[in-house]
């Protein structure tokens, strides 16, 4: 996936972008937890609190900020004493593909971590347990990777790397849990991941991309990478001592993660339909529309169709 550089002529002040909110959503463990749980079903505090085995506290601070980014909605359903129950909005609700691409990526990478390889997606349509195709629903191509897509960048989108309100987390918290919810989990990994699957190879250029990174951080992040497989080390050039770093198989197949939830962003925290990043098909050289198939029946899946199994109990319906 290579990069368009794109700066509209006259542009005005830069300001958030869609896909840097939608990052930060994401960009919190215990929120990425709460909507799983209520794709699940789960929606009473007390019933949250226990599957998560979450505090209060903070329970209670992220279903405030999940209420305030229109993901959930609060419900009165006892008013003596007054409770409430939290329900996904439609917003909510649509995020259901990245958590497809998320699970679809635990799968392949994660299962130990991440517990995926207990829980089966099956397609009510066929009736058959799946393993989801990602492809364009432009063009109905199927098996669409990073390497089929080019990106232009919106300047709000390089504002967002400095927004303090996501939860930062170690370096050493990252490198013990790599699975998908860890990586969008803390904010630096996040963005340079996104970085190299636009491109981004030098320490130099992913400092100039990231803005307010710190050397140090930058340091850790990428050896975490490193570590985990996600990229490689490489001399820029042959016998050189500078390095580079390099895409691997496992980081390329973390991009549906991205594409789902720019997607997500730009039709749900959007009011012009831009995210701050767009990506596009080559095959075509028009905007990717990200889509799920079916790899038994050939059908497109919807949220509507797809269930998430753990060993004998449904816990996405």
């Amino acid at each position: 996936m290579s990069t368009k550089p794109h700066t509209p002529a006259n542009a005005p002040r830069p300001a958030s972008s869609a896909l840097g909110h939608a990052l930060l959503i994401a960009g919190d463990k215990w929120s990425l937890q709460i909507i799983r749980h209520t794709l699940g079903g789960a929606r009473r505090f007390r019933q949250l609190g226990d599957d998560l085995q979450i505090s209060d506290a903070v329970l209670s601070q992220r279903l405030t900020r999940l209420t305030s980014d229109g993901i959930l909605e609060a419900r009165q359903y006892s008013s003596t004493p007054p409770r409430n129950e939290y329900a996904l909005t439609e917003s909510g609700e649509q995020l259901w593909q990245t958590f497809v691409a998320l699970w679809t990526w635990d799968r392949a990478w994660a299962p130990r971590v991440s517990g995926k390889s207990e829980t089966a997606l099956r397609h009510l349509t066929c009736g058959h347990l799946i393993a989801p195709v990602f492809g364009c629903g432009e063009c109905h191509a199927i098996g669409v990777s990073a390497r089929d897509v080019y990106t232009e960048v919106d300047d709000r989108l390089l504002l967002d790397v400095s927004d303090r309100r996501s939860r930062r987390s170690s370096a050493n918290d990252v490198a013990d849990n790599m699975d998908s919810t860890s990586v969008l989990a803390e904010r630096w990994s996040t963005f340079i991941l996104s970085a190299a699957l636009q491109g981004i190879r030098r320490f130099s250029d992913f400092q100039d991309t990231l803005g307010s990174i710190s050397p140090v951080t930058l340091t850790d992040r990428l050896t975490v990478f490193v570590e985990n497989g996600m990229l490689a080390r490489a001399p820029v050039t042959d016998g050189a001592r500078r390095q580079e770093y390099r895409t691997t198989p496992k980081s390329l197949d973390f991009f549906p993660v991205f594409a789902a939830l720019n997607d997500w962003a730009k039709v749900h925290l959007s009011q012009d339909g831009l995210s701050g990043l767009e990506f596009f098909h080559r095959a075509g050289d028009h905007i990717l529309l990200p889509r799920y198939t079916c790899n038994a029946c050939n059908i497109e899946i919807s949220r509507a169709d797809v269930i998430f199994e753990a060993l004998e109990e449904q816990v996405l319906r």
